[in-house]
């Protein structure tokens, strides 16, 4: 399995960004991958950066492999939400729920790099099996993510179960 390397946020930048309590300890000290086989990419440059989502106020968690899709925690709830679509203000971004905390995130992203990396290919034996077990194993970790058929985690482990999704 390949390694992937998980960098801690910078401690005044949380505070900063108004992240405190347990999250900011978890992020401090754990942190989140600097890429989670593109899944997770954090971009050094805008870790923690402030801005507003219709939820509320949000930092910078890092983006999707496109740049497009980003990863935001909520500073009130601890959630962590998803901008669809770019900043640049010409095309409207959609907002959805990712995790119901960065614990569960980081937990996700565990899963994913197991899953991608598992050497596992979709013609072995036992494979729709064992790609089942990985869905129930991320169902399990924030069930309330997977009510949403259309929820982030919804669409990613469908393309899991549907072998659009396979380990490299």
């Amino acid at each position: 399995m390949a390694e992937v390397i998980w960098l801690p946020y910078d401690e005044d930048r949380l505070a900063a960004g108004g992240v405190d309590g347990g999250t900011a300890r978890f992020l401090a000290e754990k942190g989140l991958p600097a890429d989670c086989n593109r899944m997770f990419v954090r971009h050094r440059g805008r870790d923690l950066a402030v801005r507003e989502l219709p939820p509320g106020r949000a930092v910078f968690l890092g983006d999707f492999e496109d740049g497009v899709n980003s990863y935001w925690l909520l500073t009130d709830g601890g959630e962590v939400w998803m901008a669809r679509g770019y900043e640049d203000g010409a095309t409207d971004q959609q907002y959805g729920l990712v995790n119901t905390s960065v614990e569960r995130l980081a937990a996700m992203l565990r899963i994913w790099a197991a899953f991608v990396y598992s050497g596992k290919g979709d013609m072995d034996d036992g494979y729709e099996d064992w790609a089942q077990a990985v869905i129930d194993q991320a169902q399990r970790v924030d069930p309330a993510v997977f009510v949403d058929e259309d929820s982030w985690w919804s669409r990613v482990f469908e393309e899991v179960e549907f072998g659009v999704l396979a380990p490299e």
